[in-house]
């Protein structure tokens, strides 16, 4: 049995409702010592108001925590639903033969000792727990994780201090890949005025696995933000499919992404793969998917409490963010940060008031210049606040309002204008925040919560989590299906593929016939043998050419010294052949396998790099960069996942320096020629090529893709099959 793969996706929540609804719950390894896993876990159970059956398993019996303990699960009178297994993992084989015997339909494992030491021990003691696991129809949690977090259901079944919070029910459910972070998410949901629902730490995921558990997420009738705290996922193309789902179910995703090191990438032969990494592929995978990407534990609480009340805005009317400061320096940070987040605020470009706001504000005896951030001080009296309030709804403005806030000199000062903000709230349903790097008071932090209006310690954080909230706001994505290449093409490339036989790493030769049968802008190669038809190509092109070297093995070129530029004349032809002889021998090279070509040097006005990257489990991805030979020097690219529409890629490309060079020549081309309508038609017919044949082709490198006056060609080409 293949106990590597997850378990079929379909109908998963009813698999794991034993694990989140359990009628009645065993605790394997239960103890009567006080601050032991085994004790800790029966006391938090109890404490959160579980209402089914606890069966404490202990082999002395005894009772534990006030309820009867029996000395094994099969001594149990009644059936268990849930099993956690918390014994050291020499018991658990044992333990989890009992379960199958018993019936028990979820089993959670908290103790390590599996595949995650790296030992072939461990991975076949995973393998062995797997493999009872689906022969007896349960499912499994862990090994290696801390519990199971299910307020809606009182379930608090695990040993993390946060185990131990009241179970007040939630909207945000969160999946994770460091049960640990339930300390720190837990109470920073609640300072914001929100709670948690359901918090599932997978652990190794011998069985379920993050996806399953972000399945029964989108389909659970009590959650409606859902988070993901992750490493990395097993399948991109599930992920896919159930990012699809969310959207449907109008479920923002909201993702933290673990380990963003580039560690691994630099093994790969391609510019293209070097240069992804998985961070980018992971950042790109979820862009595409819709998934709101946060940096930090305090962003992710602050993103998932302002969208677990469903719709952020009610009602009619823009959505430009309205700033308020209690100093004028405050209005300064806010104003720099919103232009940095690119968050619009309300009213006129310029800063000023307009309509019935304008009217209201000249109103203001005694007020100085009130714009957006509107400083405080300025507007005589904090009264004054709510009409502008009022007056700027009157003129359809019903966007999200932060405030900037020190601590007022008096309690009551901050109690007012906190009630104003609440009542604005009420009135528009827009979420509104608070940001107070110093630290406002206790009572005031807690009315605020207990209103729903987050106080954010950290300005970024806060604008981060805004920023999250105006993407789905502004989404309007929708599923794309890109064009297909025919048949016939398609069998033609694939036989141009299948002629490479024992080849993973291609010759330009060979990689640019591939590409141009699929259709990309190709400069001709004339192939060479010896210095008199190198002086014919020369003749022919009629222009200065290069002469590259071309043997098995060597990727890059110009690292060989296997490229001469600039070639103009017979004497310059005879050098240059002469070098790249010198440069074979050099490296080894079987001269009777290698060859040469002569290109035409075309002018350019840049050089890019664009190719495409595969990244397991993931798939395959789009790579659009600076290029040439500082490539990686430069390392500025941008990933696309497959498949992603013509729109997404140029929104990406202009959000991006390498989309500001492109604007750029846009703007000064003399011919009307587009540069970035180029690049998106070259990165569009790549992704084409994957679609047909990516079962076949693991990278591709076009370095440089050279940007004419009026042409885009791929002056030098690398593939490599899967």
């Amino acid at each position: 049995m293949n106990v590597e793969s997850a378990p079929a996706s379909d109908g998963a929540r009813p698999s794991l409702v034993p694990m989140f609804k359990p009628k009645s719950v065993a605790v394997i390894g239960a103890s009567a010592t006080p601050f032991k896993h085994g004790n800790v876990a029966v006391k938090y159970l109890i404490a959160g108001g579980y209402a089914g059956a606890i069966y404490p398993i202990n082999p002395a019996g005894g009772e534990i925590e006030g309820l009867k303990a029996y000395p094994s699960l099969r001594d149990v009178p009644g059936d268990v639903d849930c099993a956690l297994i918390l014994v050291p993992a020499a018991g658990t084989l044992a333990a989890m033969e009992d379960c199958a015997a018993k019936g028990v339909r979820a089993v959670i494992i908290g103790s390590s000792g599996y595949a995650e030491i790296g030992t072939a021990e461990g991975r076949q003691r995973q393998d062995v727990i797997t493999h009872i696991a689906r022969a007896h129809g349960m499912r499994v949690l862990g090994p290696n994780t801390n519990g199971i977090w299910n307020a809606n259901a009182k379930l608090s079944l695990g040993y993390n201090t946060s185990h131990g919070d009241p179970t007040t029910p939630g909207k945000v459910a969160i999946v994770a890949h460091s049960g640990a972070l339930l300390n720190s998410i837990a109470p920073l949901l609640r300072s914001f005025g929100t709670c948690l629902g359901k918090f599932v730490p997978v652990g190794n995921e011998a069985d379920t696995d993050m996806l399953d558990i972000i399945e029964y997420f989108i389909e659970d009738e009590d959650t409606q933000v859902i988070g993901l705290i992750v490493e990395s996922v097993r399948d991109g193309a599930r992920l896919r499919a159930l990012s699809h789902r969310a959207r449907v179910a109008k479920k923002p995703l909201v993702a933290l992404k673990l380990g963003r090191s580039q560690a691994g990438a630099s093994a790969a032969l391609a510019h293209s793969s070097r240069l992804a990494g998985s961070t980018r592929a992971y950042e790109a995978l979820f862009r595409q998917c819709g998934f709101l990407q946060v940096r930090g534990i305090e962003a992710m609480a602050g993103t998932c409490a302002l969208l677990a009340d469903g719709a952020p805005v009610r009602g009619a009317g823009n959505f430009d963010l309205v700033c308020v400061s209690s100093s004028g320096g405050g209005a300064e940070v806010i104003a720099d940060h919103a232009e940095e987040f690119g968050l619009r605020l309300a009213g006129n470009p310029d800063g000023s008031w307009g309509g019935a706001a304008g009217d209201v504000i000249a109103t203001f005896n005694g007020a100085g210049l009130v714009r957006n951030p509107v400083d405080g001080g300025n507007i005589a009296g904090w009264a004054n606040l709510e009409k502008l309030f009022l007056a700027a709804e009157s003129d359809g403005c019903f966007g999200p309002v932060i405030f900037y806030s020190h601590r007022l000199p008096q309690e009551r000062s901050d109690r007012a204008v906190a009630e104003i903000l609440v009542r604005r709230r009420e009135r528009t349903g827009a979420p509104v925040v608070c940001v107070s790097p110093g630290g406002l008071r206790e009572s005031i932090v807690d009315y605020l919560a207990s209103q729903r209006i987050p106080v954010f310690r950290d300005t970024a954080t806060c604008f981060a989590s805004l920023r999250c909230l105006y993407d789905v706001v502004g989404s309007s994505q929708g599923e794309y299906t890109p064009p297909a290449l025919s048949g016939e093409r398609t069998w033609q490339i694939r036989t141009l593929i299948d002629a490479q036989t024992g080849e993973s790493l291609l010759s330009e030769i060979a990689s640019s016939e591939i590409l141009r049968a699929a259709g990309l802008p190709m400069i001709a190669s004339n192939r060479v043998n010896d210095p008199r038809a190198c002086l014919q190509a020369l003749l022919d092109a009629a222009g200065p050419v290069v002469l590259k070297g071309i043997a098995p093995g060597i990727a890059h070129k110009n690292d060989a010294g296997l490229v001469v530029t600039g070639v103009t004349s017979a004497t310059g032809m005879e050098q240059a052949y002469s070098a790249i002889e010198n440069a074979f021998f050099a490296a080894g090279v079987d001269r009777k396998a290698s060859t040469m070509i002569v290109q035409k040097m075309l002018p350019s006005r840049a050089e890019l790099i664009a190719g495409v990257t595969y990244e397991p489990p993931l798939g395959h991805f789009l790579v659009a960069g600076f290029g040439g030979i500082y490539a990686e020097a430069l390392d500025e690219v941008m990933l696309f996942a497959i498949p992603s529409s013509p729109e997404d890629i140029a929104k990406g490309l202009a959000a991006s320096r390498l989309g500001a060079l492109l604007k750029r020549l846009d703007e000064t081309s003399a011919s009307g020629f587009s540069a970035s309508r180029s690049v998106v038609e070259v990165l569009g017919t790549m992704q084409t090529f994957i679609l047909a044949c990516g079962d076949r082709v693991h990278s591709v490198d076009i370095n440089p893709l050279l940007i004419g006056k009026d042409h885009c060609t791929a002056v030098d080409a690398l593939v490599e099959l899967r």
